[in-house]
């Protein structure tokens, strides 16, 4: 831990580049605060001060300010908390939290889970549904193990969005109506937008309409990567969201949301010609793609004179996604030229409930409820071959006869019941007790598709119980300084895909088949926490240390390496990792400079730095999910009449050094990404009251650099078409113009 933290600290250090991490709307020294409210830590409103654990939050303005329009723009100044991508076809998928991704982190709209990710390599990739972020009145990260209030889905934190209410935009205005519409250009990928919202709120009923297209191209990296490997991508989307509210009485609120969003995708993928056995003698690759989403919810906030029910929330929701993958693949087959069509689709249904109480007794403020859900996912591929001087066509290509499934029908069904009280012992000392019981079980059912693919697979059902406490404790000092440290015992519980998974391919002359686990047990972390937070006086400082202990960590598809009794089949199943370790340090810093000098008080200062390790205990190999150290160190100005804000903004990533090797399938190494310092200029102009435009440069100095949640799993024999595709943007802009009315 020392190394640790020395390794940290010196990173800040060696740059003297001053940025701004996440600049508030017209920033001013008094505008560093500590006490903003923040829900997802308490599922009630808390200020951040009162909060035990680590929280980052991003308002409406922040997400504006960060010219965000995305989640990897939204994310790009956070250490610690990164999108995951998988290639330039599929795009960014899911959130890393601290090293922890996947399925492992949960995403909440207005409180309703997103879908799961599933994904079959290069042919078949579904990510977890994100929302429009025009939507977003309020996003908040909880980093760590949050399965006391969240359950399994969030052994490694909680993203939560929560979109606009009709009354918050209309309060924006003096009329009971509110008109917005924002178009903007984003240079990182050519991409367009145009938002337009409207919303009205009278007495007791409020509406909101808003509609947002979208469409763009790949990464804008042609000056790195030349015609040569230069992938190529056509997107565009569509999404549609209607909120209505309705007073029922005095404390009473119904709230109904529809949304509606589709994205689809054409793609070349010339960087992975004649890449490995796979593509070898592949001539063309090009893939289409679609993503179809629905989500329906009612959500009744009610008020009871019953003491444990003095507030209550009660939500029930729908949501079904739909993906669907074409592939066409042109190459030549010991002297034949032939047509290769493969087609992915992965469905999920969701539904489900969810009832959280509040209520207040003499020191006790406790939060008590229940949630259930049901999923329902089904995934199958289809393909042919064509011989193209004969015309002949067969459903058998590399040894699958289509169509085939790589896990039989599932449906998963989870239950947990919770509670948390706030014990505030006095004014300086708070005790956060918690404990949840969670119910799971997994019904897979295998229909004539998958048992003609995997005859002798034997499916497996599951049925889990848990318990998973938490205990915190907060300490007011002077000086608006508070300190806490904490407990949370995480659980995930073995996953469907992972438990009945049974993907059989030929690669050339390679083998690869991924078998069934059926003996997976569940995940569970032990996880402690201590932070500090100090907000005075235009100052903001936030210092965390955490350690995470895994057991039965769930390592998805790991390399078992040649079937003994046949060496050309490479095997592949998901383990249980005995023991596992994640631990780090994290530390921000804000400050308005005119507590340096009065000549400077249109300056702000911050820094943000993150250093994470993990480990596999049983073998001492690195987690290679964990990205390498980050700082962001910065500078701010705003003009004296607030029109203008200008940011500069350097993030610098060090080296990725400690890296598995012994997850490369084949013999060779990952890819290790070089350190790299980049400068960004972000600038705002309000225009008016209603009117403002938002201008910014990025990679200011054209630096060639790589993300390693970008290349995270490619190794070196991939470096000249793939890797080389995958190289962060060049030199580009953005401009984004509003106006409300």
């Amino acid at each position: 831990m020392k190394n640790l933290i020395y390794t940290g600290l010196t990173s800040v250090l060696l740059s003297s580049s001053i940025s701004l991490v996440l600049a508030q709307e017209q920033p001013s020294p008094e505008s560093i605060k500590m006490s903003h409210m923040v829900v997802v830590a308490n599922k009630s409103p808390r200020p951040i001060e009162d909060v035990v654990g680590s929280i980052v939050s991003f308002s409406a303005n922040d997400i504006a300010n960060n010219q965000a329009e995305n989640m990897d723009g939204l994310l790009r100044y956070q250490p610690n908390i990164k999108m995951e991508s998988a290639g330039n076809r599929f795009q960014s998928t899911t959130i890393n939290i601290r090293g922890i991704g996947g399925n492992r982190v949960a995403v909440r709209v207005d409180g309703i889970p997103s879908t799961d990710q599933f994904d079959v390599g290069h042919f078949g990739n579904s990510g977890k549904l994100l929302p429009e972020l025009d939507l977003i009145k309020q996003v908040e990260i909880l980093k760590g193990p949050a399965s006391t209030l969240y359950g399994s889905d969030a052994i490694g934190g909680v993203v939560a969005f929560e979109t606009w209410d009709p009354s918050d935009l209309v309060s924006q205005t003096k009329g009971d109506d509110f008109y917005k519409l924002r178009v903007g250009y984003e240079g990182e990928n050519r991409s367009q937008v145009a938002t337009g919202i409207a919303a009205w709120q009278g007495d007791k009923v409020g509406t909101l309409l808003s509609m947002t297209h979208r469409q763009g191209k790949g990464i804008n990296n042609d000056h790195f990567v030349g015609d040569a490997v230069q992938d190529k991508l056509d997107w565009d989307s569509d999404s549609l969201f209607a909120k209505a509210t309705m007073s029922l009485a005095q404390d009473d609120l119904l709230t109904l949301i529809f949304s509606h969003s589709q994205t689809d995708n054409d793609s070349e993928n010339n960087s992975l010609l004649g890449v490995g056995r796979t593509f070898a003698t592949t001539t063309q690759l090009s893939g289409s793609d679609s993503t179809e989403s629905d989500r329906i919810s009612m959500e009744y906030e009610f008020g009871s004179d019953l003491a444990l029910f003095e507030e209550n929330v009660f939500r029930v929701y729908f949501l079904n996604s739909e993906t669907k993958q074409d592939t066409v693949q042109f190459l030549n087959s010991r002297g034949s030229d032939i047509k290769r069509d493969k087609r992915f689709n992965y469905e999920q249904t969701l539904w489900g409930m969810e009832f959280n109480s509040f209520a207040q007794l003499g020191i006790h403020n406790i939060v008590t409820g229940f949630d259930f859900n049901q999923t329902k996912s089904e995934e199958f591929r289809d393909g042919s071959q064509t011989t193209l001087s004969t015309g002949e066509v067969t459903k058998t290509v590399l040894g699958e006869t289509f169509p085939v499934r790589d896990f039989p029908k599932s449906k998963t069904l989870k239950f947990g019941v919770f509670t948390q009280d706030e014990i505030q012992l006095n004014s300086q000392w708070t005790v956060v007790p918690a404990l949840r019981f969670d119910y799971y079980h997994l019904k897979p059912s295998a229909d004539s598709i998958y048992s003609e693919d995997n005859p002798t697979n034997e499916i497996a059902s599951i049925t889990e119980t848990a318990f998973s406490p938490k205990l915190g404790i907060l300490r007011h000092f002077d000086n608006n300084v508070s300190a806490y440290a904490q407990y949370a015992r995480g659980y995930r519980a073995a996953p469907f895909e992972d438990a009945n998974i049974g993907l059989d391919i030929v690669a050339g002359p390679t083998h690869i088949r991924a078998l069934p686990n059926p003996d997976l047990k569940s995940e569970t972390s032990n996880g402690f926490e201590i932070g500090v937070r100090q907000g005075k006086g235009g100052r903001h400082m936030n210092a965390s240390i955490f350690y995470n202990r895994y057991k039965n960590f769930i390592e998805t598809k790991s390399p078992l390496g040649p079937d003994p009794s046949d060496p050309s089949t490479l095997l592949f199943q998901s383990r249980n990792l005995t023991n596992a370790e994640i631990y780090g340090v994290e530390l921000s810093y804000e400050i308005g400079l005119q507590n340096w000098s009065e000549s400077l008080s249109a300056w702000t200062l911050a820094t943000n730095l993150a250093v994470t390790e993990g480990n596999d205990l049983d073998t001492d190999e690195p987690i290679n999910t964990i990205a390498p150290a980050q700082a962001i160190i910065n500078l701010g100005w705003h003009s004296s009449d607030q029109k203008w804000q200008v940011n500069l903004v350097n993030t610098l990533t060090k080296a990725k050094t400690r890296v598995d090797d012994s997850k490369v399938a084949s013999s060779g190494s990952f890819i290790k990404p070089a350190g790299s310092a980049i400068f960004d200029l972000l600038a705002h102009y309000q225009l008016s009251k209603s009117s403002d435009i938002r201008f910014g440069v990025f990679n200011l100095t054209n630096k060639e650099y790589w993300r390693w949640q970008d290349v995270m799993g490619l190794t070196h024999d991939q470096y000249d078409s793939v890797i080389q595709s995958l190289t962060r943007p060049e030199r580009n802009v953005s401009l984004s113009f509003s106006h409300k009315w």
